[in-house]
């Protein structure tokens, strides 16, 4: 009989999470850098609608490396399967490079710009610019994503936060720089200081992983080799890849609307520097379901995780909520940023519209966690089929009604992620072993299974690893909370 292992506490939780929530943090204040920079340079309004595009199409493109870190973190048990996912990385790198290449250097740019987004052509063409420049982003943020998920597995955080601070020092020295020192167009600045970050991190990052690395070799000694193949590899990756890659059209949906606003450039500019500041309330829950994945246990850490998951989601919204209405988002965007008066005026409105949005990240990134820890990845492709239909349907809508604009905008994501929500909260109810709705979807992995549900647990020790059953009318909560927002911050449109 085996001793159990001790319980987990939420001080545990913290000094695993944190040094990663630092991590994305530092990631979220190159886009403040960058629009400091922008927006003190000629042609502020038209830069910053273009930094929107460029960053909106490189992080769609780079979507299939994004889930390398939880690929990795999840599957690199050993050092043949470590072998295997280093394999695996450097191919799919080298796919995304070269079609950021191809889209960069062809018409096929101008096509998805103009043609299907609808971007003024000035702004389209400030964007390829700086897209051009970033054709190396995806490589270098694979690499280290692939890498940091091993050192996260062997509990190494501390070093992949100081890898984002690296990352964040070289953006800051760079971009200041180029900003001193040359004549280059605002765009290319901000390029190329994330170009060099990027590249920053990914070499400290491939040193600092030797250790997880040596880690498994030493533990390979004297033990069969790995059984991780890549078919069994693809069908876990691939539904993640395919959920990031489907998520990550929202921004380049929401500039097609946003250029069919009524002011489409000021507009655009507006969400971009909102983002900014939205993104530094969002970014910390994204460490999450990393943390979920390698501290899940049994019940009563699923508990533990769940609780912790939801304390961080209301601090944050909380926290933006506290800033937009005390009207410090707006000094923050005019006398940080520099943005222009009108600029600040809509990013005002696009903050306050997305004020619930770190609430409802930090639900989903436990449950995200739970799935993964249990290779239902499907689940997780299908909720964000259902967030993407909402959104593109709502902002269709939007159009259409000739409403268009930043807060209806950020209502429609809220109201998307409010609809993932709840698909993944029934998908994970749903999702034990043995239940027929998702058991085709969990990869096809003996091991897969290899600390599952404790089948032979009471019923009600099995819904205590899930969100509670009541948990399912939270989407209608947030939705119904969204729309008090909604109606005050359209009036205030209206009024403007």
């Amino acid at each position: 009989m085996t001793a159990e292992a001790p319980a987990l506490r939420s001080s545990e939780i913290l000094r695993f999470y944190y040094p990663l929530a630092l991590s994305w943090l530092f990631m979220a204040l190159e886009s403040p850098i960058a629009i400091g920079v922008l927006s003190r340079l000629p042609g502020a309004e038209v830069s910053t609608a273009a930094f929107f595009i460029m960053m909106g199409l490189a992080l769609w493109i780079e979507s299939p490396v994004i889930d390398l870190l939880s690929t990795s973190t999840t599957l690199s048990k050993n050092y043949q399967d470590f072998l295997t996912l280093q394999r695996f990385a450097l191919g799919v790198i080298s796919v995304v490079t070269a079609v950021h290449f191809i889209v960069a250097w062809t018409p096929i740019y101008g096509f998805i710009t103009e043609s299907i987004m609808g971007i003024p052509p000035g702004v389209a063409e400030a964007a390829r610019d700086g897209f051009r420049i970033m054709v190396l982003w995806s490589a270098f943020i694979g690499w280290r994503r692939f890498l940091q998920g091993v050192m996260i597995r062997h509990g190494m955080t501390k070093r992949v936060g100081y890898g984002t601070l690296v990352r964040l020092s070289t953006m800051a020295v760079s971009a200041l720089s180029l900003y001193k020192h040359t004549g280059l167009p605002s765009i290319s600045i901000a390029a190329i200081a994330l170009m060099c970050s990027v590249a920053a991190e990914a070499v400290y990052v491939h040193f600092a992983a030797m250790d997880a690395v040596r880690m498994l070799e030493l533990e390979a000694e004297g033990t069969s080799p790995g059984g991780l193949t890549l078919p069994q590899l693809l069908r876990f990756h691939l539904p993640l890849t395919a959920t990031t890659a489907v998520m990550m059209l929202g921004a380049p949906v929401v500039g097609a609307a946003l250029a069919r606003a009524p002011n489409s450039v000021l507009a655009l500019a507006g969400w971009q520097v909102a983002q900014s500041l939205l993104w530094l309330h969002r970014t910390i829950v994204f460490a999450l379901p990393e943390v979920v994945i390698t501290l899940y246990r049994d019940n009563a850490s699923a508990l533990k995780l769940r609780q912790f998951s939801l304390n961080i989601g209301v601090a944050t919204s909380g926290l933006l909520f506290l800033v937009a209405f005390s009207r410090l988002d707006i000094w923050f965007f005019a006398r940080v940023l520099r943005a222009e008066r009108d600029v600040a005026g809509v990013a005002h409105l696009a903050f306050i519209a997305g004020g619930l949005t770190p609430l409802i990240g930090a639900l989903q990134s436990y449950v995200r966690g739970m799935l993964t820890a249990h290779h239902l990845t499907m689940a997780r492709f299908a909720a964000v089929i259902v967030s993407m239909g909402f959104v593109a349907g709502l902002l269709f809508l939007t159009v259409v009604t000739g409403i268009a604009g930043v807060v209806s905008a950020g209502g429609a994501l809220t109201i998307a992620l409010a609809a993932e929500l709840g698909v993944l909260i029934y998908s994970w109810r749903r999702g034990r072993p043995g239940d027929p709705v998702l058991e085709g979807l969990a990869v096809a992995e003996e091991e897969a299974a290899e600390e599952p549900l404790d089948d032979a647990a009471p019923d009600e020790d099995r819904r205590d690893t899930r969100l509670h059953p009541q948990a399912g009318i939270l989407p209608l909560i947030v939705a119904v909370g969204l729309l008090i927002v909604l109606i005050r911050l359209w009036y205030l449109q209206v009024v403007r």
